[in-house]
């Protein structure tokens, strides 16, 4: 009769090693997963944001900015101020956790939301949305995305429309975060630092 044989240390780390290989690789794709969903909420938030400012340019032959700080005169020219609704994109919550914010009361979007009905479906937000606009003419220089979005040169009346997005946990607006841009000029959706 023979003795009942265990399994040796060498077979127990190999083991170990294989699961710690197949954790790291479930976490690293659980990661791009949840980005790649809260991406979609800032590609249907800015999409809604495109859609209202057309119909707004048809009735006042102008484009409004969609801002935070309710200013109808001037884009922002630090678009990490408090222009971005629901949060500064600068701002500690955006760059230290991934978790939605929530917004618990409609009456809490910027009254320019309010004035062109534009209320996102979900009442929490991963992202946060500034739209800067201006008349004929108006210089984007100062504007860090709007220079590169626009140009210098406006012939007509432009809008842009910014969501910032953490999407890897990285700290450091604008730099590591990843910033999806929609403007007047062309129909595609831009992004800027994509992943981070």
């Amino acid at each position: 009769m023979g003795r009942a044989r265990g399994f040796t240390l060498v077979e127990l780390m190999i083991v170990v090693v294989i699961l710690g290989i197949l954790a790291t690789l479930a976490t690293v794709g659980f990661k791009k997963y949840v980005g790649r969903a809260r991406s979609v909420e800032a590609v249907a938030v800015l999409a809604e944001m495109g859609s209202k400012e057309q119909l707004y340019k048809l009735e006042f032959a102008n484009f409004i900015p969609l801002r935070a700080d309710n200013n109808l005169a001037l884009p922002s020219p630090d678009e990490a101020s408090a222009a971005f609704y629901p949060m500064a994109a600068g701002s500690s919550a955006l760059e230290s956790a991934r978790t939605a914010i929530s917004i618990a009361d409609s009456t809490k979007w910027p009254t320019a939301w309010q004035n062109v009905g534009l209320r996102p479906r979900d009442s929490q937000l991963y992202c946060t949305y500034l739209t800067n606009a201006g008349a004929a003419g108006a210089d984007t220089t100062g504007l860090k995305y709007g220079s590169v979005l626009i140009g210098t040169n406006n012939v007509a009346p432009w809008f842009y429309s910014l969501a910032a997005c953490n999407l890897s946990g990285a700290t450091g607006y604008p730099d590591d975060v990843s910033i999806f841009a929609l403007s007047s000029v062309g129909s595609s959706l831009r992004v800027f630092n994509e992943g981070k």
